[in-house]
């Protein structure tokens, strides 16, 4: 039995998970962990992961089943584990939890990845907009300002500003640790080539030039819209409206010509009370 190098600090809950779930997990040496906030490119590490773990371009991913976000709170918590453990490949689970919410395990690897937090935002309201209303569990506001305000103003929702912040945070408290990658979303749309092999470097998976070049087109945005039903999460089960409207955009400044002057001042003084100029600029842009 592997023993943490740190255990989880605290307990994060809210409508879809419970970080509590993560006492259940009984982790492997090389089994990696993808720890991001919601809309941040969760399911596109998730898919590079499992294209380098399969080294098959049309690797049936099936990220909710084969590598399931613990803490959500939908999914019977045995039969999640009984799945994991049966796998006999390298495995990968999802959290949206910050770190100081689970435990740490120097033999594990652990990807965090972030993005704008005005994209996330935007990004998440289309991902309500094709929740089935039953699982949606959040009010999506129609105008873009009352809706944005609430993405400030919400200090319990892990879609929320405050949840975003303390993500990136706990990671940039935790750094440098030799386990740990940190990506930035565009950075990963400028140069996904680049992404992946800083993705297959960090957990330590090589495969021929050649074969490496298919996986990293198998992993555009195009390829995984085209084929949702391998790479979207819950794909097939009913949870969206449609499977392939999960892969919305993949854009970024989507607040242009949607919220005000007001809006945007209010996210400069909220940002700018818990960032540094540096830890702001990076979250906002990545590696520019």
């Amino acid at each position: 039995m592997l023993k943490p190098f740190e255990t989880a600090a605290r307990q994060f809950v809210d409508h879809f998970s419970d970080s509590a779930r993560w006492d259940a997990f009984v982790p492997r040496d090389g089994d990696i962990v993808v720890s991001t906030p919601p809309k941040c490119g969760t399911t596109w590490t998730q898919s590079i992961l499992a294209l380098l773990i399969s080294g098959d371009p049309k690797v049936d991913a099936q990220i909710s089943m084969k590598s399931p976000w613990i803490e959500i709170v939908f999914r019977d918590l045995q039969e999640v584990m009984a799945r994991l453990e049966a796998q006999d490949h390298r495995r990968q689970v999802k959290s949206h939890a910050p770190l100081d919410c689970v435990p740490i395990w120097n033999e594990l690897r652990y990807i965090t990845v972030y993005r704008h937090p005005i994209d996330m935002h935007f990004s998440f309201q289309n991902h309500l907009a094709n929740m089935k209303p039953e699982m949606a569990g959040t009010v999506k506001h129609e105008d873009p300002s009352a809706s944005f305000r609430h993405f400030l103003q919400d200090d319990e929702a892990h879609s929320g500003f405050a949840c975003l912040i303390d993500h990136y945070l706990c990671t940039l408290k935790r750094e440098p640790r030799e386990n740990l990658l940190r990506l930035h979303y565009r950075d990963m749309i400028r140069d996904l080539t680049g992404a992946f092999a800083q993705i297959a470097a960090h957990v330590g998976i090589e495969h021929p030039a050649e074969l490496m070049a298919q996986l990293v087109e198998a992993a555009t945005f195009d390829n995984m819209k085209r084929n949702s039903d391998r790479f979207a999460p819950s794909a097939g089960q009913g949870f969206w409206k449609s499977d392939a409207g999960f892969f919305n955009s993949a854009t970024s400044n989507k607040w242009e010509g949607k919220l005000t002057d007001a809006d945007l001042q209010a996210y400069d003084d909220k940002i700018s009370e818990v960032l540094s100029p540096k830890e702001r600029r990076w979250l906002e842009w990545g590696s520019i």
